[in-house]
């Protein structure tokens, strides 16, 4: 089989993503499952080239490729090709609409946060916990809802969304910019209302972030951390000798952190989801230095929609 005939067998099994290394068979991974085989019959070089090809790409030096792309009309696809010393490595993940996905019970919390003028929302969790579907569904939410100009940064671009009853406009990484502060910071003079920076990886990236929030936009954004306070005290560190200023611009723009990942329960996988709301308690807490308090803050302000990942996670397990 080709590549796309190995994509259709992996939706008609519900598989998350796609794994193909030259001279293996192809294995699915299923929702939060250990790799499965897909097939028997190994995949030789020339599957993954030809397909490559037939698609515009191909390798130069040791640089990998990443890319997204339409599977057909409802579903979408994010590949990572690289080269590695058995040879050609693809993981291509598939995105189902986010219409077909179950739903999310924090969804009312969710869209109420995009009713907030201007400030920073961040998604963050391990890998495949759903960061940037959370932050999809509530962007859509302000697509149907609202009337507001959303650009969105993204490396690379997974859901492809036409604009409702507001303007969308999406760029790529590579290809329509270069990285992501100076996306950001030319996003500033296309007088948007949102901006999603698809991942903050870096000072720059953080910094223009954090402008772009002090100059009333609402500004989206993703990390590779674990828990609110994890989050809070991995951007401080981005300071390089400014950890003071930076507090302050961080509590004075921050609206929300959605810690998540996957879970197990009797009902199936759940997204397990942590909140921190930035009242004027952790807004003190984070300007003092004290994050490693913010838990406590959690634990008691579920008036506020907070929770902890133990309270989310005891919930869920019920």
């Amino acid at each position: 089989m080709n590549i796309d005939e190995l994509l259709h067998e992996a939706v008609m099994a519900g598989g998350a993503d796609l794994h193909i290394q030259e001279g293996r068979p192809p294995f699915i991974r299923l929702p939060d499952t250990d790799l499965i085989p897909l097939t028997d019959k190994a995949v030789v070089k020339e599957t993954s080239v030809e397909w490559l090809h037939k698609r515009g790409y191909k390798f130069s030096g040791n640089e990998c490729l990443s890319f997204s792309f339409p599977m057909n009309e409802h579903l979408r696809c994010r590949a990572h090709w690289s080269r590695d010393q058995a040879g050609i490595r693809g993981v291509l993940r598939i995105l189902y609409p986010l219409d077909s996905l179950p739903e999310d019970e924090d969804m009312p919390f969710l869209a109420k946060l995009t009713d907030t003028p201007s400030g920073l929302i961040l998604a963050v969790g391990p890998t495949g916990s759903g960061k940037t579907t959370t932050l999809w569904r509530m962007l859509s939410h302000v697509n149907e809802c609202g009337a507001r100009h959303i650009i969105t940064l993204e490396d690379p671009i997974e859901y492809v969304v036409s604009g409702r009853r507001s303007l969308v406009t999406q760029r790529e990484k590579g290809q329509h910019f270069n990285d992501f502060s100076q996306g950001v910071r030319d996003a500033l003079r296309q007088d948007p209302d949102i901006i999603l920076v698809g991942e903050m990886r870096d000072k720059n990236t953080m910094e223009a972030a954090l402008t772009a929030a002090e100059t009333g936009h609402l500004v989206f954004s993703t990390l590779h951390t674990r828990t609110a306070a994890q989050t809070v005290t991995r951007l401080i560190s981005m300071g390089e000798g400014q950890e003071a200023s930076l507090r302050y611009r961080l509590s004075s723009v921050l609206c929300a952190v959605l810690a998540q990942r996957r879970i197990n329960t009797k009902k199936g996988v759940r997204i397990c989801r942590e909140i921190l709301v930035a009242t004027p308690a952790v807004v003190q807490l984070i300007r003092s230095g004290k994050e490693h308090q913010l838990e406590t803050i959690m634990q008691t302000g579920g008036a506020d929609g907070m929770r902890t990942m133990a309270q989310a996670e005891g919930r869920l397990q019920k």
